[in-house]
Order: C-alpha cells, then sequence, then structure tokens
C-alpha cells in the first residue's frame, strides 16, 4: 500500500530550502500559474529573500507552501504510481489523530509512505520506535528522485547538522 504523507512543510520557512525548491520545474510552473493569487507580491523574490518571505501573512504562507508541495506531488505522480491514500498533516489538528491513522495502516505487510515536504517529521520515529516497524517505512520524495537528490541530499544532511 502506498501512501502519500503531506508533511506541514514548515522547512519551506528556511530560505535555502525555497531557494532549493526553485531549481525544480514543477514548482517553477507553479508559481507561475499562482503569482496572479499573490496581489503586491512576486513569489520568486518571496521564494528567494527572507524579508520578503516574512511579509507574507499566515494565509499566503500557508497558501505558498500548499503550492509548492503540490507541485512536488505532481512531479511524484510522473512515476506513474497511484497512491492508495493520501494524508495531510494539517488536516489533523493533533499528532495523535494522525498515529491513529497509521496504527491501523501499520497491520498491511507492504506499507510504503511517501512524504511531501520537505520537512521533518515526527511521524518516522513514531513508526519505527512506536510501532517497531523494521523496515524504512518513509521514503522522502525528493530525496528518492534521481534528478533532484543531487542538491538535497547536501541540504538534508547540512540541515540536520543544525538541528
Amino acid at each position: 500500500m502506498t501512501v502519500i504523507y503531506f508533511t506541514d512543510g514548515a522547512l519551506i520557512d528556511d530560505c535555502l530550502i525555497r531557494r532549493s525548491l526553485l531549481r525544480i520545474p514543477e514548482v517553477i510552473d507553479s508559481l507561475r500559474k499562482s503569482q496572479d493569487e499573490f496581489i503586491g507580491c512576486d513569489l520568486f523574490a518571496a521564494m528567494n529573500e527572507t524579508q520578503v518571505y516574512r511579509s507574507l501573512n499566515y494565509h499566503q504562507k500557508t497558501h505558498l507552501k500548499s503550492i509548492l508541495q503540490n507541485a512536488l506531488f505532481r512531479r511524484w505522480m510522473k512515476n506513474g504510481i497511484e497512491p492508495d491514500l493520501i494524508l495531510k498533516r494539517n488536516d489533523y489538528s493533533h499528532f495523535y489523530e494522525l498515529t491513529q491513522v497509521f496504527q491501523k495502516l501499520s497491520t498491511i505487510d507492504t506499507l510504503k509512505v511517501v512524504t511531501i515536504g520537505p520537512g521533518f517529521d515526527d511521524l518516522e520515529s513514531f513508526l519505527r520506535l512506536r510501532l517497531k516497524l523494521n523496515s524504512k517505512p518513509i521514503n522522502e520524495f525528493i530525496s528518492q528522485d534521481p534528478h533532484l537528490n543531487w542538491f538535497w541530499n547536501e541540504i538534508r544532511s547540512s540541515l540536520e547538522l543544525h538541528s
């Protein structure tokens, strides 16, 4: 069973992450198409400059994260794999609600969770430590994509050093 899991996209707040996402054609295309939705703000400037990003209000930042994650999901869909289930972190007000879903899913023999982030999430440790899943059930989409992992692995390792 393939589960697509959208994280809350918290790492998108990091300017280095946003700049790196601009290397992805689907992201660029989505930003161009969505530019009209952000009156008085250049989305490409918001992706590149911390001050411009910080000037966005909460709803604009949330919408931008959604645009970016949907672009990553469209890229993943080009693999030709149809997901069995799609879960979004923001659909659950508490992590407990999300864990309830994954406790039920953990009984499935071939559970594969593909995260659409970017972001680190406490779900992986929950699956490994609490549910005792031995295999690596979480697969981060960006690091799996052979056309994206060349820059993402370096960014991910530098972020892990700082966290």
